[in-house]
């Protein structure tokens, strides 16, 4: 009770750091606090930055399902495989009042790619843009890129103006202005979010008259506001809670997949790890098919590849068997009879369920005799360990932002930045990376994920669904696979 209470006084805390709303004003409480709101920086990978910044800004492209779907541009196409020429859709006005033209676009390509960090190694292939004309953007790369329009729709448009007054400043403090249907009113990082209606939206206006985005830090301060009719929508919502939610005539629960998914990696840079041999003994060894649905019943579906089914390129392997003497003869080849002792590291704000499934893998990697500490860090610890390969073991959920193979495959398993490299899985990986011919990526992604599946690179138990609860007046919500939402068709009643 005391822990609830705890909770409901924070969300109470935060629902009070802005006066009152319009009752067309649509309160939301996203699962992590928006930090940032520089559509260009070094946060631009966060999953609430880019839910926030797909309110303000528009790219050039959206995808429906695997189809690309003009936004700022109406029109694209490839006079050679190097190059994409985009019309730009005219008369679009930014929040500021500028008119957008191929100079904005230009500025905000060359802003994003030289970030080395966020979003900006999508674009490490860029070697020049040209701008004809006003209405008319030529992208010359390097190289192909298979997955360029993909990486296109990641694209927050801004004034040239503003890229020049910022300089080569990147964070929270930025403020650009953006054409999309919301603008800015109100930000304090790691707070509150207030947006307002973009009258002039070059598209439909929203109906609502603007968002606001709390910072709600417990689960529970987040559900019991929901309940309370203190805030609208939110979502990132464990097993336990759909139940309660369905059950409420108030409350609308929405579970759709995701482009999210759970991992649990091996390093192979220490041993035992280099041994695959160990990797697939500890992978035979949990019955993940149990787990997944003891823990995740309603919110996950058991994996069939290292990417989830949402995502293109994923060309679904058989699981992994949940075999005992299996494992204990691939340690015993490998070396380890008796056993060994390891660690694995996570962060609970990494996804729902991740200490109970790091505790029930811990229990049955007991069993053939590998003894593992569990180790809890805070985010910020656990990110920086991940990034420096300080770990033996680590698990998590990973999202495919671009709902391409390449943003999670390609990044991550052909440059040892999860510490594993086979030299095959990383020739078909970048032969994916650079061939334009979509189907012909498939074939390579199949290929590629038969050996990092059979190469046991980790564990990988379960796709996430997404799970949106919503007050009952609420409608047209955008059930996004990344978990980023746009809100501009969304409306209450």
């Amino acid at each position: 009770m005391r822990l609830m209470t705890m909770a409901l006084c924070g969300a109470l805390g935060a629902l009070a750091l802005t006066g009152p709303v319009s009752a067309k004003t649509l309160r939301v409480a996203s699962p992590s606090p928006v930090i940032d709101i520089d559509p260009h920086g070094p946060n631009g990978t966060l999953r609430d930055t880019l839910m926030a910044n797909k309110q303000i800004y528009d790219p050039l492209v959206e995808f429906q399902g695997d189809q690309p779907v003009g936004r700022l541009a109406t029109a694209w196409s490839q006079p050679d495989p190097r190059t994409w020429r985009f019309t730009l859709r005219q008369g679009v006005k930014f929040h500021d009042g500028q008119t957008m033209t191929s100079a904005d676009v230009a500025a905000s390509i060359g802003r994003l790619a030289r970030q080395s960090g966020g979003l900006g190694p999508l674009w490490v292939a860029l070697d020049k843009v040209e701008t004809p004309d006003e209405n008319t953007v030529v992208v010359h790369l390097k190289d192909t890129v298979g997955p360029f329009l993909r990486n296109v729709s990641l694209l927050p448009i801004v004034p040239a103006s503003s890229v020049r007054d910022a300089g080569d400043r990147y964070g929270a403090a930025i403020r650009l202005p953006g054409t999309g249907a919301f603008k800015v009113k109100n930000f304090r990082p790691g707070q509150v979010l207030e947006l307002e209606t973009n009258t002039a939206y070059w598209d439909k206006a929203p109906s609502l008259t603007g968002v606001i985005i709390r910072n709600i830090p417990e689960l529970a301060g987040r559900v019991t506001a929901l309940l309370n009719n203190e805030i609208d929508v939110t979502w990132f919502l464990p097993d336990d809670q759909v139940a309660t939610l369905k059950r409420n005539p108030d409350i609308t629960v929405s579970v759709v997949p995701s482009a999210i998914y759970y991992y649990n990696w091996f390093n192979p840079q220490r041993k035992p790890f280099d041994d695959v041999r160990v990797r697939q003994a500890l992978w035979h060894a949990v019955d993940v098919k149990q787990i997944v649905a003891d823990l995740l019943p309603e919110t996950g579906a058991l994996a069939r590849a290292p990417i989830p089914s949402t995502v293109f390129g994923f060309s679904p392997k058989e699981p992994y068997a949940y075999d005992v003497e299996k494992a204990k003869r691939l340690l015993a080849e490998a070396g380890f009879p008796n056993g060994f002792a390891t660690e694995i590291k996570y962060s609970d704000a990494q996804g729902p369920e991740l200490e109970q499934m790091a505790l029930a893998f811990v229990s049955y990697w007991s069993k053939i005799g590998v003894r593992v500490t569990p180790m809890r860090q805070e985010n910020p610890v656990w990110t920086r360990d991940l990034r420096e390969l300080n770990w033996e073991m680590t698990i998590s959920t990973n999202p495919s932002f671009t709902e391409d193979a390449d943003y999670t495959l390609g990044r991550l398993y052909t440059n040892k930045r999860s510490g594993y490299e086979n030299p095959e899985a990383t020739r078909l990986l970048l032969a994916a990376q650079r061939e334009v011919d979509q189907n012909a990526r498939k074939t390579l992604y199949d290929k590629a994920i038969d050996i990092l599946w059979n190469d046991a690179i980790g564990i990988f138990p379960a796709d996430l669904k997404a799970v949106y609860a919503y007050r009952k007046s609420v409608t047209n919500v955008d059930l996004s696979a990344t978990f980023t939402p746009r809100f501009r068709a969304t409306e209450m009643r």
